[in-house]
C-alpha cells in the first residue's frame, strides 16, 4: 500500500546516467509543483539539495530539449512546450477521470462550491479534475494538473488517514520542508488532522496560503482499501463551518458512487 507514495532510491546509489535522469525528473516535478508554475535556480537547487552548477547544467539541457523554458524577464524556469506535446500523446488516467466525473459534478452542484478530485503521484497530490458550483465567490485553490505535497489540502489528508499510521507519518515527515514552504501547519498539527480524519471519516483543513478558505475531504478507496483519490470541497470558511455535517454526507455519497463504479463486474 505504501508503494503509492514511495520515492525512488537515493540517486547516489545509481549509475551516473540514471542519476541524471532522476535529477532531471525531480527538477521537472519541482517546476510543476511551484505555485506560480515558475521557480528560480536557487530555489530549485535548495529544494532538491543539488549544487547550483549541477542544477543549472541539467536545466540548460532541458531548455535545449524543449522540456523547460526560461523566462527572459525573471530568469525563472517554467515547463516547456515539449512537456505539453508529450502530454497530448500520453495515456491519461481515463478510468478514474470518467468514473469520478458525474460524482464530482454532483458534489459541486449539491454544495454550490468548488469540488476537486486529487490523485497521488509519488509524494505529491495532483489535481485530476475541478468543478465549480453556483455560489458567486469561488475558492479556486487548484487548477487541473497542479501538484502539491501530500498533506496539503483536505483531500490528501483524508487519503493519508486511510493509510497505516506509520506510513502516513513517514510521508508527512518526508514532505515536512515542502509543506512548511507552502505555508501549511507544522508536521505535528498535520498528524493531528490525520488522526482526527481517521475518527470522523473526513478531513478538514484551512489552506496555508488562504486562511479565510477551508476545505473538507474524503478518501476514495479501491476494492482492496487502497486510497486512490481525494474528493474535496473548498469554499469560504463560514460556508464550510456552518454546513460541516451536510457537506460530509454529500462527499460520502460521491465517494460511494465512485467506489461502486470501480467495483469489478460480476462474473457471468
Amino acid at each position: 500500500m505504501d508503494a503509492l507514495f514511495s520515492r525512488p532510491a537515493h540517486a547516489a546509489s545509481r549509475p551516473s546516467g540514471t542519476q541524471a535522469v532522476a535529477r532531471a525528473a525531480a527538477l521537472l516535478r519541482a517546476i510543476a509543483a511551484s505555485p506560480r508554475r515558475e521557480i528560480g535556480l536557487a530555489d530549485l537547487a535548495r529544494a532538491l539539495e543539488l549544487e547550483r552548477p549541477t542544477a543549472h547544467r541539467i536545466l540548460q539541457r532541458l531548455v535545449e530539449e524543449g522540456l523547460v523554458r526560461q523566462n527572459p524577464a525573471t530568469r525563472g524556469y517554467q515547463l516547456g512546450p515539449l512537456v505539453y506535446e508529450l502530454g497530448l500523446a500520453a495515456q491519461p488516467p481515463l478510468t478514474l477521470y470518467s468514473v469520478s466525473s458525474d460524482a464530482l459534478t454532483a458534489v459541486a452542484q449539491g454544495s454550490g462550491d468548488t469540488a476537486f478530485a486529487i490523485i497521488t503521484s509519488g509524494l505529491d497530490g495532483v489535481c485530476l479534475d475541478r468543478r465549480e458550483g453556483s455560489y458567486p465567490v469561488k475558492a479556486l485553490m487548484l487548477e487541473v494538473g497542479r501538484r502539491r505535497p501530500m498533506g496539503s489540502g483536505a483531500g490528501s489528508i483524508a487519503m493519508l488517514a486511510t493509510l497505516p499510521p506509520e506510513a502516513a507519518e513517514r510521508i508527512l515527515d518526508t514532505n515536512a520542508a515542502r509543506l512548511r514552504a507552502a505555508g501549511e501547519p507544522d508536521t505535528q498539527a498535520l498528524k493531528r488532522m490525520v488522526r482526527q480524519a481517521r475518527q470522523t471519516g473526513y478531513a478538514v483543513n484551512a489552506p496555508g496560503e488562504a486562511p479565510e478558505i477551508m476545505s473538507i475531504g474524503v478518501a476514495v478507496q479501491n476494492a482492496y482499501g487502497t486510497p486512490i483519490m481525494g474528493l474535496s470541497i473548498c469554499a469560504l470558511r463560514f460556508r464550510i463551518e456552518k454546513r460541516l455535517d451536510a457537506l460530509a454526507r454529500l462527499l460520502r455519497a460521491g465517494k460511494s458512487e465512485i467506489e461502486a463504479r470501480l467495483q469489478p463486474a460480476p462474473a457471468a
